[in-house]
């Protein structure tokens, strides 16, 4: 009797071959585009240019666009990046990684909004300590669920953008806090919750035009002007 059991393996799942020693030595193929491609893509999907192309048009149907954000350092790196490779990420094949990256978007969208709004007791901007007494630890430290309360609380948020965020937080915690998780319906809710991050960074930038001008969020302009990045129209 015997307890030698059959099992499919995958070898090198993580291995670039046209890169990695020893086999780049031993294979010598050339790093061609579309070996490069081929790698970048996540295992079992497709990696040609059409089905690439596909998915990008899959996730570029978001209702609300992101045309335009201040060159501001911390908004371009911790929100329009992010973003950016969200969307990337989807079209090549990483739905996790769209889910996981408009996570941490959304989490820098509750952030900025508290620190443009400048939340002030007795006419003096709210301490830290201030914060930890009235939130239970300050407001940057506080988990997602508990910031998008404080802030809907101090009305801060509508209900548009707190439905966004909320959508964000629960899919994110499903797929990165739950092996159980079904994974039939992945991509469908990447798509979802990058339409929504993408929705929650517009909310809070604000990109109205008028009179052939874009119209910022008032408190983030205000804030934008205290740091020195917005001047006044000459």
């Amino acid at each position: 009797m015997t307890n030698d059991k059959t099992i499919a393996i995958r070898l090198n799942p993580l291995a670039f071959l046209e890169v990695d020693e020893p086999w780049a030595s031993a294979l010598k193929r050339d790093i061609t585009p579309e070996a490069l491609i081929s790698y970048l893509c996540s295992l079992d999907i497709t990696s040609d240019i059409p089905s690439i192309v596909s998915r990008y048009k899959e996730i570029s149907t978001e209702p609300q666009r992101l045309f335009a954000a201040p060159n501001e350092e911390r908004i371009i790196r911790k929100l329009v990046i992010p973003l950016h490779s969200a969307k990337a990420s989807y079209a090549l094949g990483n739905y996790l990684g769209t889910i996981a990256l408009c996570g941490m978007v959304a989490e820098m969208v509750t952030l900025l909004r508290y620190e443009v709004s400048q939340i002030a007791i007795n006419g003096h901007p709210i301490s830290e300590k201030e914060e930890a007494s009235l939130f239970g630890r300050t407001f940057e430290k506080l988990d997602q669920k508990r910031r998008i309360q404080v802030l809907r609380t101090y009305e801060l948020i509508n209900e548009e953008l707190e439905s966004h965020l909320e959508l964000i937080r629960e899919k994110r915690n499903l797929y990165l806090h739950y092996y159980s998780a079904e994974e039939s319906t992945l991509p469908n809710d990447a798509v979802k919750v990058f339409h929504s991050a993408v929705s929650a960074v517009a909310g809070v930038i604000g990109q109205d035009i008028k009179d052939g001008k874009l119209i910022l969020n008032q408190a983030l302009l205000k804030y934008l002007e205290n740091i020195g990045l917005a001047k006044p129209a000459e």
